[in-house]
């Protein structure tokens, strides 16, 4: 079962890095790329990711604001932040807003794999909260 996801980045070299650290994972397609949050939020809406990759230090918008816009949707993705501002305040404010996850860009760029290579290969489906 293949799964979507929507990379929220606006560093055209995060995102090569990220396809291809997720490029082994087979059953994960990347569906959209957003390199600001207002279109980061339409994909959202529009494409329905099971997985997002969001930044929350974009060139245009905030991606503290994009997890407060797709709050209230009924099937929610599951949102891994990953950042540079790693910093408790926004940890807590991301995970607070529904990330299931926040990592650091420059220590924990990897996990991102650890984590979707575990719940796809165990079939888990995104986290759907309500």
């Amino acid at each position: 079962m293949p799964y979507n996801m929507i990379i929220v980045e606006d560093s055209d070299l995060v995102v090569q890095k990220l396809t291809k650290l997720l490029q082994p994972l087979e059953n994960i397609k990347i569906e959209g790329r957003a390199s600001d949050g207002y279109t980061a939020v339409q994909l959202i809406k529009d494409l329905h990711p099971d997985y997002v990759i969001l930044d929350i230090s974009l060139k245009y918008g905030h991606g503290i604001k994009v997890l407060e816009e797709i709050s209230g949707l009924k099937d929610k993705p599951y949102v891994i932040v990953l950042s540079n501002l790693n910093y408790q305040y926004y940890r807590d404010k991301c995970l607070k807003l529904g990330a299931m996850h926040f990592f650091d860009k420059a220590m924990e760029f990897e996990k991102v794999y650890d984590i979707l290579s575990e719940r796809t290969q165990n079939n888990i489906v995104a986290a759907k909260t309500e």
